[in-house]
């Protein structure tokens, strides 16, 4: 017997695959020293979305994170509603030694209600510098700067904000190294 939380893996699995095959779709980066992310420019569709906001200390956002996700599949779940696509994240500010204010969300096809924490939100559709990065969370820095240098290179210019679209559960792979993000870079 499937649970309503194995069920839910799976529509985010299938909506992963979905958006891999379609709009979406770039090559996986290679752990490999000659090979490179592939980094494209791209127009991303808007977005429905219900979101909690956090403003903490950096050493917590795994934490964090973990807790809003919990607490979107959880209002998911009550409000009898399937989730449009994975899970993702929009940074707004990064300190290295101080706080994180992102935003965790989960796509929903129509509007929902606030509730408490939990935000609907409608993002606009974007351009956007693109990349899929395969690994480790905890590693990402080293993305994030080329990505950064292909702005400087094409001299584009960031809007400020970076999302993270969350392509599998961390909690479902054999290792951290085989996770799966999309990072968004979007630009004006």
């Amino acid at each position: 017997m499937k649970t309503k939380s194995s069920k839910r893996i799976g529509l985010i699995s299938l909506f992963a695959c979905i958006l891999l095959l379609t709009a979406f779709y770039v090559n996986p980066t290679q752990k490999n020293e000659n090979s490179a992310p592939k980094i494209e420019i791209q127009q991303v569709d808007a977005q429905k979305a219900i979101v909690i906001k956090a403003d903490i200390p950096i050493s917590e956002i795994s934490t964090k994170m973990g807790e809003i996700y919990q607490q979107l599949f959880t209002y998911l779940d009550k409000k009898s509603i399937a989730p449009a696509g994975p899970s993702f994240a929009v940074y707004y500010s990064y300190e290295p030694e101080g706080n994180v204010v992102f935003e965790g969300g989960i796509p929903v096809q129509e509007k929902v209600d606030n509730d408490g924490d939990i935000t609907y939100m409608e993002y606009p559709e974007m351009k956007v510098v693109s990349t899929l990065y395969v690994g480790a969370y905890e590693q990402m820095e080293a993305i994030y700067m080329e990505l950064d240098q292909y702005l400087k290179d094409n001299k584009l210019e960031s809007t400020g904000t970076t999302w993270e679209v969350y392509l599998t559960d961390p909690n479902e792979v054999a290792s951290p190294e085989e996770n799966q993000t999309l990072i968004y870079f979007p630009i004006n």
